[in-house]
């Protein structure tokens, strides 16, 4: 399993977001490569399709919005509708629940 942590030049890595992907990896016991890419402009995020930061996606899919990607790409902040309300960043349990998604997705693939 391949993780994308997209964060803004602006913003930086920010520290919840980061500590979240980590709780839902400790959550599920899964392993993963997880790569933190560095978006520098409005340019750059057109171009990554770039959600705003930060953005996690697993095996190429969004943890909020799935294959329903929305085509509004921009480089500030990022707001998730989580059970704490807005926050600017996701909770764990979104970023696991994609990573479990996914993981049977790839279980159901083998023959």
């Amino acid at each position: 399993m391949k993780i994308h942590f997209l964060y803004s030049k602006s913003t930086g890595i920010q520290k919840d977001a980061d500590e979240n992907l980590k709780q839902a990896l400790d959550a599920t016991g899964m392993t993963a490569e997880v790569v933190y890419v560095e978006v520098t402009d409005s340019e750059d995020a057109k171009a990554k399709k770039f959600l705003g930061s930060p953005s996690i996606r697993v095996n190429g899919i969004d943890v909020e919005y799935g294959e329903r990607e929305p085509d509004e790409y921009q480089a500030g902040t990022r707001y998730y509708n989580t059970p704490a309300g807005w926050k600017p960043f996701p909770h764990a349990r979104l970023i696991a629940n994609t990573m479990l998604e996914q993981q049977a997705r790839i279980e159901a693939q083998k023959p």
